[in-house]
């Protein structure tokens, strides 16, 4: 096992819903996100590995309970990193009981501040992370920073709607944020404005996944 990426993480940053929302969650997270969000994890699990060569290095970016791990090849490095220690602890239990030897390491980590070298990873799969983070602009750039020349950063997210009864409704729902632990009302713009002013960035794909079409994949490589 590679020994930088098998080390526990040294620090984290706050997160915008604060780190009780996470304790509160952790125990009950796969009941309520599993199985209505596979089809979505999947497909973004599915676009990562393909973009990704034998061996190479995959980061799972905000991982969670680890839902990704099991739907990514056993031929790969995956390494997960998430700012709750509660969502870890289910995490690494998953990893025991499923015996997944393809995950080389879970780390508290914050993902603006990621403690890898520049250019070290082949692949980058932040599922359902944007819309958590305080600064959606830091995290994109550091994981960007880290992805290989070559390499794929791909996104899994909800997207505010711009009109209509839906985006009422997100922007209502936005006001229980702190709560829900995510941003209903979060802007495509936040990580569309950011990919136009990165002259390497090529946007390759952007479809829309279930549930109900709501969240959208991205997938962008990095030039030479």
């Amino acid at each position: 096992m590679n020994k930088e990426w098998a080390q526990h993480g040294r620090g984290v940053t706050a997160d915008p819903a604060g780190a009780d929302t996470y304790h509160r969650w952790a125990p009950f997270y796969d009941l309520v996100f599993d199985w209505p969000f596979h089809p979505g994890r999947l497909a973004a699990a599915n676009a990562a590995a393909q973009v990704t060569p034998p061996n190479g290095k995959l980061l799972v970016a905000g991982v969670g309970t680890g839902l990704e791990l099991d739907l990514l090849p056993r031929n790969l490095q995956v390494t997960g990193i998430d700012l709750a220690r509660p969502m870890l602890d289910v995490a690494r239990r998953r990893v025991a009981h499923k015996r997944l030897s393809h995950v080389v390491a879970l780390r508290v980590m914050d993902a603006g501040a990621l403690e890898f070298e520049d250019d070290s990873l082949d692949t980058v799969l932040a599922p359902y992370l944007m819309s958590v983070v305080a600064d959606p602009a830091r995290v994109l750039t550091d994981m960007w920073r880290v992805t290989r020349p070559g390499g794929h950063l791909v996104i899994l997210n909800h997207f505010a709607a711009e009109r209509g009864l839906r985006a009422r409704l997100e922007r209502t729902l936005d006001g229980a944020g702190s709560w829900l632990g995510w941003h209903p009302n979060f802007p495509y713009a936040a990580v569309g404005d950011w990919l136009k002013a990165q002259p390497d960035a090529t946007l390759l794909e952007s479809r829309a996944v279930a549930p109900l079409r709501l969240f959208t994949l991205l997938r962008v490589k990095k030039g030479a």
